[in-house]
């Protein structure tokens, strides 16, 4: 019995770590380094969809808000709508959307 419980606060950490949420959680190989070792600038959305855009890459970097989503898409309309979303609702405070040079577009929304 001691050795499922252990087993199972392990995976909750291992999820807890891969999972997208809110409060600005750096995750592992993207973070506010961009995972290169160069500075992002993650004052604003549109700062944060230009570097997702230039990397090609989709993470969460945080910012000034409580909740932040990132998605992507073939319209910018299609990335801005796969963006996560906060439970509570609501419409962003802020939206940035950049093309890629793979023609994908990149949003970030801040909630």
């Amino acid at each position: 019995m001691f050795k499922k419980i252990c087993t199972l606060i392990v995976a909750a950490a291992f999820a807890m770590e891969a999972s997208a949420g809110p409060f600005g959680l750096v995750r592992r190989g993207v973070g506010n380094t961009g995972g290169g070792g160069g500075y992002v600038d993650t004052s604003s959305a549109q700062s944060v969809a230009n570097y997702l855009a230039s990397s090609q890459r989709v993470g969460h970097f945080g910012g000034s808000y409580a909740f932040e989503g990132v998605g992507m898409g073939a319209s910018p309309q299609a990335a801005i709508n796969s963006c996560c979303k906060p439970r509570f609702g609501g419409s962003p405070r802020e939206v940035g959307v950049a093309q890629g040079a793979n023609g994908m577009f990149y949003a970030c929304c801040r909630w």
